[in-house]
């Protein structure tokens, strides 16, 4: 059962490596698309997508004002791909919120948008 356990975190991991690698390429971010399969870096991916440098990942290392920071980056990668930042709630049921970004990845319609200031 602990085996089962292993190969479906290996896929899904494989997944949303793969739709954020899609979806950093709609972003006009081809040559560090490959962060998308590193662990830290794919967080600097997603900063890089809504237009943040790197360094942000700092703030990860302050309790309670990361849960927020995250919060806020994920409504304004929801809203860079041209999605609605309520999608966002979805972050509390982990799983579901991956598979949205794995569909996101995946689907044609969903284009990059850029990021409202």
């Amino acid at each position: 059962m602990l085996v089962l356990g292993y190969l479906i975190d290996i896929a899904f991991y494989i997944l949303t490596s793969m739709a954020f690698y899609r979806l950093a390429k709609k972003a006009g971010l081809a040559n560090i698309a490959w962060f998308a399969w590193i662990p830290v870096l794919n967080i600097a991916l997603q900063l890089r997508m809504i237009g943040k440098s790197a360094w942000w990942l700092l703030i990860l290392l302050v309790p309670l004002v990361n849960v927020v920071f995250v919060i806020i980056w994920q409504v304004k990668l929801c809203r860079a791909f041209g999605h609605s930042g309520a999608n966002v709630w979805w972050i509390l049921v982990p799983f579901v919120y991956g598979i949205i970004w794995i569909v996101w990845g995946f689907e044609k319609e969903t284009q990059y948008v850029g990021v409202r200031r």
